[in-house]
C-alpha cells in the first residue's frame, strides 16, 4: 500500500539521529511496550505533507494496535487523531497550504475504487487508518497525504483532535446511517468514553431523547452533564429491566453498541419494534448470538458504521465552531506520557476524551 509504515526503514537507514521525538513500540505488548524516543527526521514524498503535530488524540484502536490484535508495520507511531500545522509540503502540493491549521481526516483510500469515486473512502476496497496502516501523530511530525488534510479555521488543536474517531463515526453512524431525529430514543453503551459521550451530545443535537449505559455511579453523573435524559448503571442495575421502565414498554428505537459480541443480544432485546441496532465496534469482541426470529418478527434493522466521511467531518467541526458540540477532554498529557495514557484508557474510569500534546 502506498501508505504503508516506512519508520523501520527510516531507523534502519539512518546515520545519525535529530532533536525529535516519538513515541514508538517494536513489538506488540502491554503499554509498557512503548518508548519516548529520538527519530530520524520524517520527509514528505510526492502528494504528501509534513504536519507539526500540536495534539493527538488517544483511542481504543490505538490498544488494539499496541497489543497486536490489528497489524502494523514495526517498528510504528500510534496516533489517529491528529491535530496540527502544516511545516512542509512534498512534490505536487502548492505552497501556499504551508503554515494552515489543520485537522487530519483519519481514513486512507486509493481514491479510486467505487466507492471512493461515490464519495465513500469508508468503504474503500484498500482502505486504512492513519496510525495503524501508516505511522501516525504521537509524534512531533506527522507525514500524511495532502487529500487528508481538514481546514479547521480557529478551533484550538487539542478539541479537534478530539473529533474524528469519536464525533466522526457518531455523526456517520448515527446521522448519516441510522437518521436519528426527533421521535427517537437512543441508548448508548459506554456512554462515559469517547465514542459514547459523543452519541449523546449528537442524539440530543437532533432532537432524540438518550438513556446512557454506563458501569459506574460516577460516570452517570459525567452523562447526565452531557445532556443525558436518564442514566443506567449495568453494574448494579437490570439495563433491559431499566429501559423498559424508561420506555414505558416499549424499548428504544435505537442502540449505539460499540461494545460487540457481549452487548449484541441485550442490545437487541433492549430494542422497540422497528428499531435500529447500529454497529460501530467490538470492544468485547466479534462474535456473538443473535435471535434471528425476532430480528424479522419486529423488523429490527441492523446498521454497521466504519469510521466517517470527510461530510461528516465537516459536519462536526461546523457544529462545535458554533458551539452546538462541546467535546469534552478528561486528560491532556505530554506526549512522553503516552504509556500512562494508555493504562488510563484501559483502566476504563475515562469520562471524555484523551489527548497526548507533544
Amino acid at each position: 500500500m502506498p501508505w504503508a509504515s516506512t519508520l523501520h526503514t527510516q531507523i534502519e537507514k539512518a546515520g545519525s539521529y535529530f532533536d525529535l521525538k516519538a513515541t514508538i513500540f517494536r513489538q506488540p505488548g502491554g503499554p509498557e511496550v512503548l518508548s519516548y524516543e529520538d527519530v530520524p527526521d520524517p520527509s514528505p514524498r510526492p502528494g504528501e505533507v509534513l504536519v507539526k503535530v500540536k495534539a493527538c488524540g488517544v483511542n481504543r484502536v490505538d490498544i488494539w494496535v499496541r497489543s497486536g490484535r490489528y497489524q502494523s508495520s514495526l517498528p510504528h507511531i500510534l496516533g489517529t487523531d491528529i491535530a496540527g500545522e502544516v511545516a512542509e509540503v512534498g512534490a505536487g502540493i502548492r505552497e501556499e497550504v504551508s503554515g494552515q491549521r489543520v485537522l487530519v481526516y483519519p481514513v486512507l483510500s486509493d481514491g479510486s475504487c467505487q466507492y471512493c469515486l461515490q464519495g465513500m473512502p469508508n468503504r474503500c476496497v484498500s482502505r486504512g487508518l492513519v496510525g495503524v496502516a501508516s505511522n501516525g501523530g504521537y509524534a512531533d511530525y506527522a507525514v500524511v497525504p495532502a487529500d487528508n488534510l481538514v481546514d479547521i479555521g480557529n478551533l484550538d488543536f487539542v478539541t479537534a483532535a478530539t473529533l474524528p474517531t469519536n464525533f466522526g463515526i457518531v455523526w456517520n453512524s448515527l446521522v448519516s446511517r441510522a437518521k436519528v431525529g426527533p421521535g427517537d430514543t437512543v441508548l448508548v453503551w459506554g456512554a462515559a468514553g469517547g465514542v459514547g459521550y459523543a452519541a449523546v451530545q449528537v442524539s440530543k443535537l437532533l432532537g432524540a431523547k438518550v438513556i446512557a449505559a454506563v458501569g459506574s455511579d460516577e460516570k452517570m453523573k459525567f452523562v447526565l452533564s452531557q445532556g443525558a435524559d436518564a442514566a443506567i448503571n449495568y453494574n448494579t442495575q437490570d439495563l433491559l429491566d431499566q429501559v423498559r421502565i424508561l420506555t414505558e414498554g416499549k424499548g428504544a428505537s435505537l442502540v449505539l453498541d460499540h461494545v460487540g459480541g457481549e452487548t449484541w443480544p441485550t442490545s437487541l432485546d433492549c430494542l422497540a419494534r422497528g428499531g435500529r441496532l447500529v454497529a460501530v465496534g467490538l470492544t468485547s469482541g466479534a462474535k456473538s448470538e443473535v435471535d434471528v426470529r425476532r430480528v424479522y418478527q419486529d423488523e429490527l434493522s441492523i446498521i454497521g458504521a466504519w469510521t466517517c466521511r470527510r461530510e461528516d467531518l465537516a459536519e462536526v467541526l461546523r457544529f462545535v465552531a458554533g458551539n452546538k458540540l462541546r467535546p469534552s477532554v478528561f486528560k491532556e498529557l505530554p506526549l512522553k506520557d503516552a504509556q500512562r495514557a494508555h493504562e488510563i484508557l484501559e483502566s476504563r474510569w475515562v469520562q471524555g476524551k484523551m489527548v497526548l500534546v507533544p
